[in-house]
């Protein structure tokens, strides 16, 4: 489709662990009763992907490859575990798990009955921020294989298999739209399938995103009408007291745009020397602000989040996390390019606080002037 520039699909299949054990919750078990835990007590679902590092939970660095590789388009019997898994069983890369697909899942339409064996081609980490109810919502008991292990165990057939859920990218939010108005007119049964954004998928971060959009431009904005207030009645009070001056050289005949250019050119060169000072402090103070928005704005995408739920709340898995989680930090970066137009920003504030503080004495005679003063 003209416009998707790359994509990933996921296929989960349910598994028992045959010759390893998954990593039990704190308290020790699995979190089931006794008799699903007899049926699932060292299952779990593992996700088939086509590129592991464009999977979700990769991009948003919910969890992050530390050894080895991701999981590519063409591998076969391939998985990736988390470190504590790995350490719980004294695995590492290039040692090999078995897995069988497990015969209570309710999802299993074609029992297979296949033992996979699967190589171990990387190795991530990543740990839950909220407190897991059931073992198989721990990080740790999370996996990632290829397409071709999860349709053997799932008995799939290019006929009859069913995929998770599919991701396509764009180039860029102004082609998303289009992309998916082409998508909506393909010959699909949309009755079948659901054709969103997924705005939600990361929904956390992008009301964090979108949060901080929303404070810099009201700081922005405040900050320049603050500074054009604050630079205006200084300027008012000084131009105060030079009405004496201005009038004596109205006077003598210059005119009042040169006394003005003046009133400019003085400023300009103290703004100049202010301005140099700021290029040391500049990183700093941006730094500072740019923490201070981002936890403004964590704060804020976590409560709308949570009002949005009704007073529930989302699990505590690797999805349901992801989907939940907000910016932790930003690094900012301060170019000359952008001092330079906030160095330009400043200077046009200079110059109209100047043109409204000097006003009384434009819109005055000499004679006018030097009678106030006196």
């Amino acid at each position: 489709l003209e416009g998707v520039t790359d994509y990933v699909k996921r296929q989960n299949a349910t598994v028992d662990f045959i010759n390893t054990k998954l990593v039990p919750l704190p308290s020790g078990g699995s979190g089931y009763d006794a008799e699903k835990d007899k049926q699932f007590g060292n299952a779990a679902t593992i996700i088939g992907v086509n590129k592991s590092e464009s999977e979700k939970k990769f991009r948003a660095e919910s969890l992050k490859l530390i050894a080895g590789r991701h999981i590519t388009e063409n591998d076969s019997h391939k998985i990736l575990v988390h470190e504590d898994f790995a350490k719980a069983n004294n695995l590492k890369l290039g040692n090999k798990i078995k897995l069988k697909a497990n015969q209570y899942d309710t999802d299993n339409e074609h029992p297979s009955k296949d033992e996979v064996e699967v190589e171990i081609v990387g190795i991530f980490n990543g740990k839950n921020p909220k407190q897991a109810t059931y073992q198989v919502e721990l990080f740790e008991n999370l996996f990632l294989t290829d397409l071709t292990t999860t349709r053997q165990l799932n008995a799939y057939t290019e006929q009859n298999e069913i995929y998770q859920d599919a991701t396509f990218f764009t180039k860029g939010t102004k082609q998303l739209d289009e992309v998916m108005a082409r998508a909506n007119k393909l010959p699909v049964n949309w009755q079948k399938y659901q054709l969103n954004k997924n705005s939600q998928e990361l929904a956390g971060v992008t009301g964090a995103v979108n949060g901080v959009y929303g404070l810099i431009d009201g700081m922005l904005w405040a900050t320049a009408l603050v500074s054009v207030a604050v630079i205006g009645m200084v300027l008012y009070l000084w131009m105060n007291e030079r009405k004496r001056e201005a009038g004596v050289l109205l006077a003598t005949g210059v005119p009042q745009s040169k006394i003005v250019l003046q009133y400019i050119a003085e400023l300009e060169m103290i703004a100049v020397l202010s301005f140099g000072a700021s290029y040391f402090t500049a990183g700093l103070i941006a730094q500072q602000m740019g923490d201070h928005v981002v936890s403004q704005a964590a704060q804020n995408a976590t409560r709308q989040a949570g009002s949005s739920l009704n007073g529930a709340s989302l699990g505590a898995d690797a999805d349901s996390v992801t989907s939940s989680r907000t910016l932790d930090k930003v690094t900012v970066g301060v170019q000359p390019t952008d001092l330079l137009a906030v160095w330009g920003a400043g200077l046009a504030v200079i110059i109209i606080a100047v043109l409204l503080a000097s006003r009384p004495i434009t819109q005055s005679t000499p004679k006018e002037l030097l009678t106030e003063v006196d």
